[in-house]
Order: structure tokens, then sequence, then C-alpha cells
């Protein structure tokens, strides 16, 4: 898939994944349920590891086993599509709240067909005002380490892969040479190399 057409967007303000798709693609498939006048209803969700990381940001430590749950599979990651069974590996779904999803239907019939008119794409992510004072978030020192080495090294294999690149490999070349070979662990490289220096901006 290498772009998703949408329409009309609906803002829902709670979702629930019970499993994550990670194919070669640069979107995420979501199995769950989301939220709707109090009411949980089946559906397909599919949106970018962006807004994931978004979403995760967002819901602090209470989905720190998701987080690490991902890294691990991305990175003892031996087919595509892979799945990630959170209901399995952590006994229920994840539920993700006080945070706004802008959701839109995509276009594609085709979508509609498989989905039983159940899927829609998560365009952004806005998390919802504080009910009261703000709580510091707490923060596991032992999951932070590993989260900046995980994205330290895909950083680095990225900056490898430029420099390839500046010496006129060919693309397939320099990836095959920087361990990007697969287009998960490349779009992965890209979005740490991306965030790196969108934080020194």
């Amino acid at each position: 898939m290498s772009k998703v057409h949408t329409t009309a967007t609906k803002q829902i303000q709670a979702i629930s994944i019970g499993q994550i798709i990670l194919d070669d693609s640069n979107y995420l498939t979501l199995w769950g349920h989301v939220q709707q006048d109090g009411v949980w209803y089946p559906c397909d969700l599919v949106t970018t590891y962006e807004v994931m990381n978004t979403m995760l940001r967002y819901s602090h430590e209470k989905n720190d086993a998701v987080q690490m749950t991902i890294v691990e599979k991305l990175e003892n990651m031996c087919r595509i599509p892979e799945m990630i069974d959170l209901e399995a590996e952590l006994g229920a779904a994840v539920v993700f709240d006080n945070m706004t999803f802008y959701l839109s239907r995509p276009e594609s019939h085709e979508w509609e067909i498989c989905t039983d008119d159940a899927c829609y794409f998560i365009q952004k992510v806005v998390a919802l005002p504080p009910a009261g004072p703000p709580q510091p978030p707490a923060v596991r020192a032992d999951l932070t380490e590993t989260m900046e080495h995980c994205m330290q090294t895909l950083l680095n294999y990225y900056d490898l892969y430029l420099g390839y690149i500046e010496i006129e490999l060919e693309d397939e070349a320099a990836r095959i040479k920087a361990g990007l070979a697969d287009d998960l662990s490349f779009t992965m490289a890209y979005y740490a190399w991306q965030l790196h220096h969108s934080d020194q901006a």
C-alpha cells in the first residue's frame, strides 16, 4: 500500500487494540474496537508509525509494555507480515483513551469489501487536556534507556545508508550494506533519523 486516500473525518475518544499487523509498507494495521456513545464496535484501523508513536507518547507509562513489545518484534522480525497479539501477550486488548482520534474512511471500495465496512484510517491524534493539576508521567529508566538505544541504533544505520548514497552507491546496494534491506527496517530507521533531526532543529 503506497498511499491511503480518505474521505470525511470523524472523531473518536477511545480505541482498543487487540492485534497489530506489521508488513513491508509504511503503515500499521490495528485490529480492535472503537468506542462511540459508550458502546464498543469492532473495527480495523490503519495508521502510520508516526501516529502510533504519538499514541504511545500520550498514553505515558500505561503502555510501556506495548512499546517494548513492538520494539522487540521489530528487532526479531523473521517474516512479513508479522502479527503482534497484544491480547495473548498482555492478557487483554490495550485501551487508548484521553485523546481524540481523527478517523477517516478509506476511499478504496476494495477495503470496504474486505472489512465489512468497518475500517478507518487514523489521520492524527490529539491529547485531551488533563482533568486536574498536571502530573508528571512516571518514567522507567530501564525502558527509556532501551528505547534510546534502539532509536540510536536505527539512526546509525540510516546515517550509514546516507554515507553510502553520498559516495554514489546504488540505493539497493546502500540499503543492503547499511543493514536496511527490508522496507520495514528502512522505514523505522528513517523515522528515527527524522525524529533526531527534528529534535535538534
